[in-house]
């Protein structure tokens, strides 16, 4: 099987999991490029297209949502996955594309998420993100931070990476 996985990564956290997912994915033709490196009218030929981004304002890229508008044919498989810093994941992340996957009669074999700490996000940001929240939230939002600096960690990798085995295998 030819399979793309292709991501957009903005601090390098989508890009840990991708290179995961990749590991997990023995004994087929496997590429992997940042979206900005895909040329829309070659997704047509692979079978399966791992589609991964970060999620910035509640939605994936607008880079990965271009490269599906501007795709000339699709693959009829597609996984989804994405890394974000919110304390839940974003099942909606992706919906700026599902209408051009069910045009094209793509089935979406599944989806995997895990928390990735903002890089780009300085203390002196954090704080200034929470000054306003009432002492509860506030607190609530300092542990998250606290949780998910480091992330993606070793344990989130090895999930992607059995993601992928899984996802591969059932075909």
């Amino acid at each position: 099987m030819k399979i793309l996985i292709t991501y957009y990564s903005g601090t390098g956290n989508t890009e840990k999991v991708a290179n995961a997912i990749k590991d997990g994915i023995i004994g087929h033709e496997v590429d992997i490029f940042p979206v900005k490196q895909v040329d829309p009218t070659i997704l047509k030929s692979y079978d399966m297209v791992f589609l991964g981004s970060g999620i910035y304002g509640f939605a994936i890229n607008r880079k990965v949502t271009n490269l599906m508008k501007k795709a000339t044919g699709l693959p009829s498989k597609f996984i989804y996955f994405y890394t974000h810093q919110s304390p839940n994941p974003w099942p909606e992340a992706f919906k700026s594309i599902e209408s051009i996957l069910e045009r094209n009669k793509c089935e979406i074999l599944g989806e995997f998420e895990c928390c990735g700490e903002n890089l780009k996000m300085t203390e002196e940001q954090r704080q200034t993100a929470m000054k306003n929240l009432p002492p509860e939230k506030r607190k609530e939002m300092e542990e998250h931070f606290r949780v998910v600096k480091g992330h993606p960690n070793v344990e989130d990798l090895e999930n992607a990476k059995k993601f992928a085995q899984l996802i591969v295998n059932k075909i």
